[in-house]
């Protein structure tokens, strides 16, 4: 709930100094008590109000202010107001004026008097009916400064000229012809400016604080998203290096294999050949008793049969080295490069999108003017191109305005001229860099500007200002503004001067509210140019038996469009025209 500011002296009767009971109204619209106001009424010949003296001929019809008695009661309620019934004297560090030795704290200040009153030195101006008339306060230390020191007089107004206040003496002598109130006008309008400018204050710190709020949220959201790209970093980098530890151990396993049949077919030879040596050396032994033994008649008998040798000749162990080192390191090394070249690219496309992020335009309030540095860096001049506009459409000698002139004139036909729907092309196209311009849009009930590829059909109506077919546009339908994006975006607000900016490498393309030096849209990601994809060479890792694996990669080349400013004028036949303006840079107070 609003905060209520009010002086509790506005809940006091000026008559009995207490909190109003049964309050009713005069016809010039001052409150009192009822019983009060009679009874002054009664002791009185003249029939007259207590506070500005207005006199009535007879004593007027009192009604009761029932609304000023309601808000009374509230205010009672929430202890804003202190009934001087229940509570004899406010606390205050005024002095009484009238007490001698021990001074005791005023309750009221008489601002016609000068003086300020304890309870008991109050009481002639409750009684006295001379002196019920005069105006009390709650205690005020600075009396002497609401009088004048020329007249001594007490100051009821105030000189807006001279911005002091007055007594009616300098108001006669010297203000005759000033602009003169009364200080409780003054007061009172002061109040009002206060009132103001607090609900201003407090509009600026909401709205600060729903600056740091956006931010903060946007820390966290930043915060999340940052969260879930490392987590599948780490899943997938896991994942990688899962795998190549299983292919390693492939590897290994296959070699261990080929080693295992290897050895086990050599023991099989081994055997083989320790047994035919086992027979030989037998057969040997024979043959040397036979040629040692003296019976000759034994060599007669026979000779001991010697069976065929195995052919050992043609065999070669399996212990060849079927894998290079050299391969593998190779095969290891590509990898490496592939990698590498693939988490560069990682690196690289992070660093891009955080440039290319769409910015709120909230934050870059908060921030910085970055609008200033793109002007004084990247204005560039813009003219229109004659010959691209529709036959409806006249340009200005230095092609720098155009309007719609309401009916077909008769123009060259040719391939680069819009001839269905109203638009003009800049006549500068660009490929790379950075550029800006501004576009003044007073008195545009419709328009489109942005920048656009230059293939945009140019022939019939077939045209859509969609990114997807290479247009980047704001326009202004029946009165509202938007970002023609797929599906299209409602801007809040509809500027008089707009700044166009295009960062050709980073695919952005930003529009400025050059008034009031805030963004308003940003596309992003934009396809100025068409890319195409072609397969490289594979690229085969050593192989046995089978690939290990293969990998194909695939490279990018595209080759960069021109793009041009597109513009869009005011359908009203001769109005006023858009206009191409000169750029100027202006700092932001």
């Amino acid at each position: 709930m609003a905060s209520v500011n009010t002086s509790q002296d506005q809940f006091h009767c000026s008559i009995c100094l207490d909190v109003f009971s049964e309050p009713v109204s005069t016809p010039c619209g001052h409150n009192f008590c009822r019983s009060c106001i009679k009874d002054y009424w009664d002791k009185s010949e003249v029939k007259q109000c207590p506070l500005c003296m207005k006199t009535f001929l007879s004593a007027p019809e009192l009604q009761v202010n029932s609304e000023f008695r309601d808000i009374l009661e509230l205010f009672k309620k929430i202890g804003a107001v202190d009934d001087d019934t229940s509570s004899p004297g406010h606390p205050s560090h005024v002095p009484c004026d009238l007490c001698s030795e021990v001074r005791c704290n005023a309750v009221k200040s008489c601002l016609i008097c000068l003086a300020s009153y304890c309870e008991s030195h109050l009481e002639p101006h409750r009684r006295v009916q001379a002196l019920k008339w005069h105006k009390l306060v709650r205690p005020v230390v600075s009396l002497e400064s609401r009088a004048c020191n020329k007249h001594n007089k007490l100051k009821e107004f105030f000189c807006r000229k001279e911005k002091s206040s007055v007594c009616a003496v300098c108001m006669r002598d010297d203000h005759v012809m000033h602009d003169v109130v009364s200080v409780e006008e003054e007061l009172e309008e002061r109040k009002t400016q206060l009132s103001s400018m607090k609900v201003k204050v407090n509009q600026n710190v909401e709205e600060k604080t729903f600056s740091v709020q956006r931010i903060q949220t946007s820390v966290k959201q930043r915060r999340q998203k940052v969260d879930r790209i490392k987590a599948e970093v780490m899943k997938s980098f896991a994942a990688l290096v899962a795998l190549t530890e299983s292919r390693k151990e492939k590897v290994i396993d296959l070699l261990e294999r080929k080693q295992k049949a290897a050895e086990q077919e050599a023991e099989v030879l081994i055997k083989q050949l320790q047994a035919e040596v086992a027979e030989n050396q037998r057969i040997s032994k024979e043959l040397e008793e036979l040629l040692q033994s003296e019976d000759n008649f034994k060599l007669l008998q026979g000779i001991p049969f010697v069976s065929a040798q195995t052919d050992f000749a043609s065999f070669t162990p399996r212990d060849q080295i079927f894998l290079q080192v050299e391969t593998v390191r190779m095969a290891v090394a590509r990898t490496e490069e592939v990698l590498n070249e693939q988490v560069e690219n990682i690196v690289r496309e992070a660093n891009q999108t955080e440039e290319e992020e769409p910015r709120d335009p909230q934050t870059d309030k908060v921030f910085n003017d970055e609008l200033e540095k793109i002007q004084q860096e990247y204005a560039t001049k813009v003219t229109l191109d004659p010959n691209t506009a529709h036959p409806s459409l006249i340009v200005s000698q230095d092609r720098r305005q155009v309007r719609n002139g309401g009916y077909k004139k008769k123009v060259p036909d040719n391939s680069s001229r819009f001839d269905s729907l109203h638009y003009i092309l800049g006549n500068e196209g660009f490929s790379s860099g950075r550029l800006y311009y501004e576009i003044a849009l007073n008195g545009q009930t419709t328009w489109e500007v942005g920048v656009t590829r230059e293939t945009i059909s140019r022939k019939g109506l077939n045209l859509s200002l969609t990114p997807e077919n290479g247009c980047w546009t704001l326009g202004c339908y029946w009165g509202r503004c938007q970002a023609n994006s797929n599906p299209p975006v409602i801007l809040p607000k509809r500027p008089e001067k707009l700044g166009v900016f295009v960062d050709y490498s980073q695919s952005l393309v930003s529009f400025y509210d050059v008034k009031s030096r805030v963004l308003i849209y940003s596309f992003t990601k934009c396809s100025f140019s068409a890319g195409t994809v072609a397969p490289a060479a594979e690229i085969p890792n050593a192989s046995f038996e089978s690939s290990l694996w293969k990998r194909r990669t695939y490279t990018g080349t595209s080759t960069n469009s021109m793009i041009y400013p597109i513009f869009r004028p005011s359908s009203e036949e001769m109005g006023v025209p858009l206009q191409i303006l000169a750029v100027r840079c202006k700092k932001r107070k």
